[in-house]
């Protein structure tokens, strides 16, 4: 019986040895930008990324890519910025209304347009300006697809944006990226909203956190500990984890905002959602709304940044496919 403890003992002390060989090298790894598409590996980074401040978001940037908007609380910098992350690097350029294509940007009155509104997914985290599904779309189809996506927006701010283009009226069709976490600002941000300069402070630099606490290096650690038993699990039954999402206060959200802000015009409309490998959305989906089409893009693994949750290059042209094939069905 001894002699068996003994060798737990020592099977213990190895295994935490082995966890902190796998923690110390995945925080000196991403420190130094390097991202590693490895089971265990791969957790401990997302882990890393996530809870400390590795992961540079776009409207809190450091390169400072936003700026104070009195309606919007902050909107995109005219010009170009440069956004990174240890799984990308990325410039963006923006006009007053739009992020641009640097490709076939150029809008004629007689142009039949569709605008793309949505948070960080529709603005294109982490790829280039030519590598959105919006400009994906716009070369499937053939018309002007006008990319409004702001990082962090909600529907409510989404359509606020778009309602200010000077493009609005020759817009024929809306798409609405939806994300879970716009359901707060939309039940609770009054469209007609005015905002101070104070308010932009307040939540530009809301966001810094200190990537050296020891406290929170620590608690990585130990998750470092599971992440490789929960994530063979996951693998071995991937059914068995599936996050069932309650979706109906989502939809009926959308549904009221949607009717209060097209009621009387003539737009098509479609709202599509990305939904996580890892996640099941519940509603009822034989439901026919009256004043949008709804649909659900599931992206697959390889269709997203390894740490990063964002849909990469392939996870844009994915996305394009598929709305593109819906519209033409």
């Amino acid at each position: 019986m001894k002699k068996i403890l003994g060798y737990l003992i020592i099977l213990l002390i190895n295994y935490l040895l082995i966890s902190l060989v796998v923690f110390s090298f995945s925080l000196i790894s991403l420190k130094n930008d390097k991202v590693y598409d490895v089971l265990w590996i791969k957790y401990v980074q997302k882990k890393i990324y996530d809870m400390t401040g590795y992961r540079n978001v776009f409207q809190h940037s450091t390169n400072d890519c936003v700026e104070f908007d009195k309606n919007l609380i902050y909107v995109p910098k005219i010009g170009e910025c440069e956004f990174s992350n240890p799984d990308f690097k990325s410039k963006l350029n923006f006009d007053e209304y739009r992020r641009l294509n640097q490709v076939d940007d150029n809008i004629n009155v007689e142009d039949d347009v569709i605008a793309v509104i949505g948070d960080s997914i529709a603005m294109g985290w982490g790829v280039n300006n030519d590598e959105t599904f919006s400009y994906n779309l716009q070369k499937l189809t053939g018309n002007k697809v006008i990319n409004y996506g702001v990082s962090s927006y909600g529907t409510i701010r989404e359509i606020k944006r778009l309602k200010m283009s000077k493009y609005y009226n020759q817009i024929d069709t809306i798409i609405i990226q939806y994300h879970l976490n716009d359901l707060d600002e939309n039940i609770h941000m009054d469209p007609k909203e005015k905002y101070t300069k104070e308010d932009f402070n307040k939540y530009h630099f809301s966001k810094k956190e200190n990537t050296n606490s020891f406290i929170i290096l620590l608690k990585i650690y130990k998750k470092t500990l599971r992440l490789l038993f929960s994530h063979i699990n996951d693998l071995i039954y991937p059914e068995k984890n599936i996050k069932k999402v309650k979706f109906n206060k989502h939809i009926e959200t959308l549904q009221q905002i949607i009717s209060d802000s097209f009621s009387g015009e003539d737009k098509k409309i479609i709202v599509f959602t990305t939904v996580e490998p890892w996640e099941k959305f519940i509603y009822n989906k034989n439901k026919k709304f009256d004043n949008f089409d709804f649909i659900e893009i599931k992206l697959k693994h390889k269709q997203k940044f390894i740490v990063d949750d964002h849909p990469n290059v392939i996870g844009h042209k994915y996305i394009a496919d598929t709305i593109y094939n819906f519209i033409n069905s």
